[in-house]
């Protein structure tokens, strides 16, 4: 103790004969990643979310990291069940925005990301499929380019 007996001293610990050696890095065996499975929710109605939480957690959650990727803004549906999401633009915004962005080359790239990402085993949808979405977005037409 330093001065006070309360404050520590500075400086090196004195050598005791009985101090322990310093621990040692040690590897424990881990449990192995989950593979992750993508659960594409593209144009679903906001009732049915829940129930394809439910039913693919049933199915899928023991064995694989569920990843859902939603084109809705509520979010809450996942965030209350403590999910894990993504989320792509939907057609109507696409619609709205159609001027300023080339959303088939946005969403191509978007989609090529979320694989790297999350490398998923499967890729399991509900409403419209993701081959389908990416094909009907908007390309950027000369006109609107800038």
């Amino acid at each position: 103790m330093g001065i006070f007996g309360w404050l520590p001293r500075r400086g090196p610990k004195p050598a005791t004969p009985e101090a322990e050696p310093e621990p040692t890095l040690a590897i424990y065996a881990s449990q192995p990643a989950l593979s992750a499975i993508i659960v594409t929710l593209i144009g679903v109605d906001a009732a049915q979310v829940d129930e394809i939480i439910d039913v693919t957690n049933q199915r899928f959650g023991s064995r694989h990291k569920i990843v859902y990727l939603t084109d809705s803004l509520d979010f809450m549906h996942f965030r209350n069940r403590g999910a894990i999401f993504e989320y792509l633009p939907s057609a109507l915004e696409q619609k709205l925005h159609a001027a300023e962005i080339s959303w088939n080359a946005y969403l191509a790239k978007r989609w090529q990301l979320l694989v790297s990402k999350w490398q998923p085993v499967h890729v399991v949808s509900y409403g419209q499929n993701i081959d389908a979405f990416l094909a009907a977005a908007p390309r950027m037409t000369a006109r609107n380019e800038r």
